[in-house]
């Protein structure tokens, strides 16, 4: 037993001299790796870095022409105001390496991001291995946490499984980039088009209806509750609605609306913007830099509420809940800048005349019934007490001695219980043995 471990000892440190003087080298790599039950990637493995930056390296041909050209474009526009860099790369396979290792030997040995900031993101897709992965550069990891990564993932799975890939590539492209933009406080005008921003109109007052949600009399008072709005504040409220985001994450799609449109920053701030995407029943308010309390005011948290319930919608419904909605919060930023809110804005948020007419035709049945039930149960209760208070008067009492205070009966005068009847019109009830009981009335 002792021979045997000292065999075992010596073969461990002739092992580990050899790995000494292999040291540095690819040979010892490749050992170590073998050792700790790991795939070592070298150069040769890896697909050959671009002669000049790309954005898209699409070898197994994942990504259309089309999509290609914008994640250019986007990531481009990414690197020249903050230096980040986001890179897709699909290969067809890693030829059995695992894509943690291969994804970041190429992270590295390309130099994804800048070298000071370290601030690279790679998404690396294996066609044939079906297999993908998302590598961080630590200056981003503050921003794009392991948990959002495997969320952009669990996002692509869908399409993939339908082999849809260049859609949810370039959505998950936009996705990341998104956030890389949010963390270093810059807009990027690229990405409205990969979203599908729709222009924005040329004279754009207080709606457009993309989704086609409002009546035409709905969107008539909420013109004129806008145009009332800017004149007392000075403030630009804007209601917007799309049929469909095909996808896209609904706040995300409004926040860059707000942003390609220039809402955000007009009336120096003083902007909110009222968004609602059908198909996905998403409904909320954005406001500018001076107005970012009031997503937390009640009148808000109303206007959204009230909008909500009325998904699945009927047209008429839910048009009148929009108008209401936007008069609702026109008037909280109206007592904001404490200013007298406008007769539009007022008559916006109230009922329809016959709306009053209607509910008036139905209180006043229903007013009319409640005192009727009223009347039966006080005169039912009047005739009860007064058929008690006969019942008592009427009743007769067996001579009792010691006079009306109470006091002990005569022997006399004790009234004869038979078999439950009474004689001499009273008859009391009495304790008997064996557990039984008699009562009587009177």
């Amino acid at each position: 037993m002792n021979g045997s471990r000292c065999v075992r000892a010596l073969f461990a440190s002739l092992l580990a001299l050899t790995l000494l003087l292999l040291g540095g080298s690819p040979a010892a790599d490749a050992a170590g790796s073998r050792l700790l039950g790991t795939t070592t990637v070298t150069a040769s493995d890896l697909l050959a870095r671009p002669a000049q930056r790309a954005y898209v390296v699409d070898t197994a041909g994942m990504v259309s022409a089309e999509d290609a050209a914008q994640i250019s474009k986007i990531g481009a526009e990414l690197h020249g105001k903050t230096k980040a860099e986001i890179v897709v790369v699909t290969v067809p396979t890693l030829g059995g390496t695992d894509i943690e290792s291969y994804a970041n030997e190429l992270f590295r040995s390309w130099g994804i991001g800048d070298a000071r900031m370290n601030n690279g993101v790679l998404l690396l897709i294996a066609k044939d291995d079906r297999a993908f992965r998302i590598e961080v550069g630590y200056g981003l990891e503050g921003a794009i946490t392991d948990g959002y990564a495997g969320s952009v993932l669990d996002a692509m799975k869908g399409e993939f499984r339908k082999e849809n890939y260049s859609p949810a590539i370039l959505t998950a492209y936009v996705t990341l980039v998104q956030k890389a933009s949010a963390e270093y406080g810059v807009e990027l005008e690229s990405l409205g088009a990969a979203l599908g921003i729709p222009a924005k109109p040329t004279h754009l007052g207080s709606v457009a209806d993309f989704g086609e949600m409002l009546m035409p009399e709905d969107a008539a008072a909420i013109e004129r509750m806008g145009g009332d709005l800017t004149n007392a504040t000075d403030t630009q409220m804007i209601v917007v609605t799309m049929p469909t985001l095909k996808g896209v994450d609904a706040r995300r799609f409004a926040q860059q609306l707000f942003a390609d449109w220039q809402l955000k920053d007009a009336a120096h701030g003083n902007t909110a913007l009222l968004f609602i995407a059908k198909e996905e029943r998403e409904v909320f308010f954005l406001f500018g830099p001076a107005l970012t309390e009031m997503e937390q005011e009640h009148d808000t948290t109303y206007a959204l509420n009230r909008i909500r319930s009325e998904f699945p919608f009927d047209k008429d419904d839910i048009s009148e809940e929009i108008r209401k909605g936007y008069a609702t919060v026109a008037a909280g930023l109206c007592e904001k800048a404490h200013v007298a809110v406008p007769d539009s804005i007022d008559e916006g948020g109230s009922e329809p005349f016959y709306v009053y007419i209607f509910g008036f035709l139905v209180f006043i049945p229903l007013l009319l019934l409640l005192l009727w039930i009223v009347g039966q149960v006080f005169g039912l209760a009047f005739f009860s007490l007064a058929a008690l208070l006969n019942l008592l008067s009427s009743g007769k009492y067996g001579n009792m001695g010691g006079g009306s205070g109470g006091g002990r009966y005569d022997e006399d005068d004790r009234p004869t219980y038979r078999g439950g009847g009474s004689s001499g019109g009273g008859g009391y009830g009495g304790g008997s043995s064996g557990g039984g009981g008699a009562s009587g009335n009177w």
